[in-house]
């Protein structure tokens, strides 16, 4: 499947004008059974990524977390909800610095700085949450 493609599409139209997206993005990659390997002919794409906050944003006028939208199952999170998140080591977002090379759509010099640094943000809070996130999956 060629993922470029479809996110070029018109149902995708957001990633390009929303004010918040659009040329914002640093990092954009797979999500779900794509990501995994684990997707078959009835699989859905998802789309996980990265924006940067606004100016307003970290000066404390407005505030924003992430942008989803369902009829593509796409979620944006915003760099400073994702820094919070990496550091808890939450399993949705650890995953997106673990794509292949191949699975990144979007990947400015930032994203590409943030892949360079990942280390810093495995710790021994992966086995808490990691396996919280499995037990509750069963």
């Amino acid at each position: 499947m060629n993922f470029v493609k479809l996110m070029m599409s018109p149902e995708y139209d957001f990633l390009r004008t929303n004010p918040r997206l659009g040329k914002r993005i640093m990092l954009m990659g797979l999500g779900g059974s794509y990501a995994y390997g684990t997707n078959n002919e009835n699989s859905d794409v998802d789309f996980r990524g990265i924006t940067l906050n606004l100016q307003s944003d970290l000066l404390g006028l407005t505030e924003f977390e992430q942008y989803e939208d369902k009829n593509t199952d796409t979620v944006i999170y915003s760099f400073n909800k994702v820094i919070k998140l990496l550091l808890e080591c939450n399993p949705n977002i650890i995953e997106l610095l673990g794509l292949d090379e191949e699975q990144y759509l979007i990947k400015t010099k930032l994203g590409q700085e943030l892949l360079d640094n990942k280390s810093l943000f495995l710790s021994k809070r992966a086995a808490k949450s990691f396996g919280g996130y499995a037990s509750a999956q069963l």
